[in-house]
Formats: C-alpha cells, sequence, structure tokens
C-alpha cells in the first residue's frame, strides 16, 4: 500500500445517528476518484464518540463498500483489551490493515507503549499500522517505532501525524532504512511531498475527503518525475491546510470545507465537538475559493 489515503469522516445525522446513506455516497465518490486506501473509524471519524460496537458496524459496513481501495480500520482505544478486541474483529472481517494509535488521557513510559502494542501484535494477524499523534495521545519515539517494527513483522508501518520534518526523516532512516518493507506515512497535508522526498510511501491526510484530487495529483506528479507540477500542488495543499487554523477543531473544519464543496454529508459532529458557525464557514469557503481558482 502506498499513495493516497483517506481517514473518512463520519457522516451524522441531526440526532447524532450514523447517516449510512452518506457514508455509502462518500465512500463510492473517493473510489471513484481514485484513491488508494480508505481509512475508516479514524480520528477524522471521530472515533472517540463512537461506542465499541458502532465501531464494529462502520468497520464491517466499509469492509462491505470499499472494492477498488486498500481498506484501513481503526482500532485505538485507551483500553488495551478492547484494542485487542476491535483489532481481532478488523482481521475477521477481511481488512487489510488496522491503525492503531497509542493510548490517550494517561500518560504512559515506553516500556509501558512496548507492553501495550506487544500485546496486540501477539493477539491479531492483521497486519497493524502505527498512529503517532502527539498531539491527542502518548508519542511514540523513534527507538520506540524502531523496536516494535523489528520485533513484530505484523507491525508494517507508522502514520506521522507529528509536524516535524526531522521526525519523519529519522524514522525513514532509522526504521525504514532497517526495515525495507516497513511504511512511512504523512498525516499532514502540508508534509505530502516531503515526505515522499525522504523516501516514504504516502499520507493519510483528512483534506482528501473533500479535495483528493489535489493530492493525487502531487503524488502523480512525484511517481512520474514531473517535479514542477509536484511543487506547485505541494503550495496547493499547503494553502489547503490552513484551514485547520480558521476552525475550533478538525473535525469542524473538515465538514464545514465539505458542506463548502457541496457534499451532502451533514456538517454534525457528536458532543463534545461543536460546529463553528457562519463565520468560520465564510473564511473557510474564501480560502476554498482562492485555492481553486489557483490564486494561491
Amino acid at each position: 500500500m502506498r499513495g493516497v489515503i483517506v481517514p473518512l469522516v463520519t457522516p451524522f445525522n441531526e440526532d447524532y445517528s450514523i447517516d449510512v446513506p452518506a457514508l455509502e455516497e462518500h465512500v463510492e465518490y473517493l473510489q471513484k476518484a481514485g484513491v488508494h486506501g480508505i481509512f475508516i473509524n479514524a480520528t477524522t471519524g471521530e472515533f472517540t464518540s463512537l461506542n465499541t460496537e458502532e465501531m464494529k458496524f462502520l468497520a464491517e459496513k466499509g469492509r462491505e463498500l470499499v472494492t477498488s481501495a486498500f481498506y484501513l480500520v481503526g482500532t485505538a482505544s485507551s483500553n488495551t483489551f478492547e484494542v485487542i478486541e476491535l483489532t481481532r474483529y478488523a482481521g475477521d472481517i477481511g481488512a487489510d490493515y488496522a491503525v492503531i494509535a497509542p493510548p490517550y488521557y494517561c500518560p504512559l513510559g515506553e516500556e509501558a507503549l512496548l507492553k501495550h502494542y506487544s500485546m496486540v501484535a501477539e493477539k491479531a494477524d492483521i497486519p497493524i499500522i502505527l498512529y503517532n499523534i502527539p498531539s491527542c495521545a502518548n508519542p511514540l519515539s523513534v527507538p520506540l517505532i524502531r523496536r516494535l517494527a523489528l520485533e513484530y513483522s505484523n507491525i508494517v508501518g507508522v502514520k506521522e501525524t507529528i509536524d516535524s520534518v526531522n521526525h519523519v526523516r529519522d524514522v525513514i532512516l532509522e526504521v525504514k532504512g532497517e526495515r525495507k518493507d516497513f511504511k512511512v506515512f504523512t498525516g499532514l497535508d502540508q508534509h505530502f511531498l516531503n515526505t515522499l522526498v525522504l523516501g516514504g510511501d504516502g499520507g493519510i491526510m483528512a483534506c482528501a475527503n473533500f479535495a483528493p484530487e489535489l493530492h493525487l495529483a502531487v503524488w502523480k506528479a512525484f511517481q512520474e518525475k514531473r517535479f514542477e507540477d509536484a511543487f506547485e500542488g505541494a503550495r496547493r495543499l499547503a494553502k489547503l491546510s490552513k484551514i485547520y487554523d480558521l476552525a475550533s477543531s478538525f473535525g469542524s473544519a473538515i465538514k464545514l470545507a465539505m458542506s463548502v464543496r457541496g457534499f451532502s454529508i451533514k456538517p454534525v459532529l457528536r458532543p463534545p465537538y461543536v460546529m463553528d458557525g457562519e463565520e468560520v464557514r465564510d473564511k473557510i469557503k474564501e480560502l476554498l475559493e482562492e485555492l481553486f481558482s489557483g490564486r494561491y
């Protein structure tokens, strides 16, 4: 698996129930766009606001819908035994990968994180992608990622949602450099091209929910060595990522951008998250109008 992977939003109705028709429509749209992977129960999918049964339902529904791309299922929790349960379930339904963010809320040391991931890797057969997102969960250091990658063959990659070129560089040099099949993905739209330049494998990026054509253009240009086009596309992604600065949460930013671009997914977040109002929507609309008219 390489390329552009989309961490899928979870569509909700006004009563906060899961909007299954909107989910079906969105997955179909992304597959027609040509993305390389679709990731359900992601951070962008508000997985912390889903209960275990809903996560299993979405995982199973996604497996039914995703037919022309790699299929990834998020199985994170602060409860190690729940992670084992969800990860084994992802394998049982035929997902291609489980993506596991570290436990959150309680600060944990390296040995605790090693034990957490080791217990999951030893109990599940599905390939596992680590998910480093230090702004939201316990951070994964380069030595810890390396140790897990070298000890467990079913830990096959990492998603790096970290605003540090040096960290990504070190993972590529020190982990991928020693285990060639280990995959390194950025989680940040603005770091997509530099991750590829450093030797990474792609990106798992939230803005690809509503603008996958921009990410796919950068990927294709880089693969075809049309570097001026890749540079131009990277500048557009850098501008696109400014939407996160305009909203109070990533979920609000993505769903408002989807609303501006005409998607049927409703601008609804489950509590405790709240949607920003018209003022933020107008700012996002202005940014997107500038971007898609070429003024960036």
